[in-house]
């Protein structure tokens, strides 16, 4: 990071290594001059290390394996190997593996690197797969209430008596725990993805 040195006689921009000031002349090194620390913090450290073009691209190889991953466990689906979340959960964590691997090899330049490229990658994954789930869920949301109200209708134009109408019950529905169990597996295996996808990339690059 190139740090900017100013004149403390004039105020003008010098170079780092100046002794003496351009515009006034001033002595640079019998001043008391210290040069500005560089300020610290999450948000400068990922403004340094990260190329946000690489992570936007490294969404392209998500995208591609995506629709790669979504063939390959297809075939497993068919046969019933597996259900629809467990191929879904299997496609993206596939996805995001590799997507990962191409932000650690084009972006990380040494260790210090991953964490905030992972940083970055991930929030960007959960941005996007969260609103892609609020979409699909908020047109199936709207369908399903059309459909709802559809019946409603029918069913409110029909006369029935009353020994054919049903009795009311006291069921509650339960809670499917393996479904809920899937997506806590889904939300914990993108993270996981994510940063051995960043760091295999990084060893790949200093390794290949």
């Amino acid at each position: 990071m190139v740090i900017i040195k100013h004149c403390p006689n004039c105020g003008s921009e010098i170079s780092d290594d100046s002794d003496f000031c351009t515009e006034c002349g001033y002595k640079l090194s019998n001043s008391n001059y210290q040069a500005p620390v560089a300020k610290s913090g999450f948000f400068n450290t990922l403004n340094e290390k990260v190329n946000y073009s690489i992570i936007i691209f490294s969404f392209v190889i998500f995208g591609v394996f995506l629709f790669a991953g979504s063939i390959v466990w297809s075939s497993f689906l068919a046969n019933g190997s597996i259900d629809m979340i467990t191929y879904v959960l299997l496609t993206v964590v596939f996805a995001v593996f590799f997507g990962g691997i191409f932000a650690g090899y084009a972006g990380c330049e040494d260790k210090s690197y991953v964490l905030p490229n992972f940083s970055m990658y991930l929030g960007s994954i959960f941005a996007v797969v969260l609103c892609g789930i609020g979409l699909i869920f908020t047109f199936l949301m709207g369908i399903l209430a059309n459909i709802s109200s559809a019946f409603s209708s029918l069913g409110g134009s029909s006369s029935y008596s009353s020994s054919h109408q049903p009795t009311a019950s006291n069921f509650a529905p339960s809670v499917d725990l393996s479904f809920v169990f899937k997506i806590i597996l889904f939300v914990l295996l993108i993270p996981v993805a994510a940063y051995f996808g960043i760091y295999l990339g990084y060893i790949l690059k200093n390794n290949i």
